[in-house]
């Protein structure tokens, strides 16, 4: 079981990245039209404004409602995936609540709009353009590295000596 203060680090991890994924997608949709981009790093990065009825990277577009049965599943596997592991170590419980703030944040616009807003636009100047992203997908694929790079420190960690 999760110790309390364990909980509370997941909750707060969470409702910030929530927050700032909400605060940025509505700063977005308020101050870029949609469909077109404006330079921050000479082309290299883009704040854009794009509609994504898809998973990540434009992946299955227009199937809205599988996406959101598939998030409600994988934020459930998250919790019950991270239970052990997450009261072991803050900095993993930590990547949890990035993970499900993201994965809220992307469910939340699946629901109420029937599409995700992207904004970050990154790629060669008047070339090749990676897909758009926002603060919720940008919090889940680092958690996820996050994550498995602690997995592998502990694993490596030198087992302690038992107390007698």
């Amino acid at each position: 079981m999760l110790p309390l203060s364990r909980v509370i680090l997941i909750g707060a991890v969470a409702v910030a990245v929530y927050a700032l994924d909400r605060l940025t997608k509505s700063w977005v949709v308020a101050n870029v039209p949609l469909n077109e981009a404006r330079d921050v790093v000479d082309g290299w990065i883009r704040i854009a404004h794009v509609r994504n009825t898809g998973a990540a990277f434009g992946l299955l577009p227009e199937r809205t409602s599988i996406l959101s049965i598939l998030s409600i599943v994988a934020v459930l596997l998250i919790l019950y995936y991270y239970r052990d592991i997450a009261a072991r170590s803050a900095p993993i419980a930590a990547t949890l609540g990035m993970q499900l703030g993201g994965a809220t944040g992307n469910l939340v616009d699946r629901i109420g709009q029937g599409y995700v807003v992207d904004f970050v636009d990154v790629g060669f100047p008047d070339g090749w353009r990676f897909w758009a992203f926002n603060v919720a997908d940008s919090s889940i694929v680092v958690a996820i590295f996050l994550v498995t790079f602690l997995l592998w420190l502990e694993e490596r960690r030198p087992p302690r000596a038992s107390a007698r």
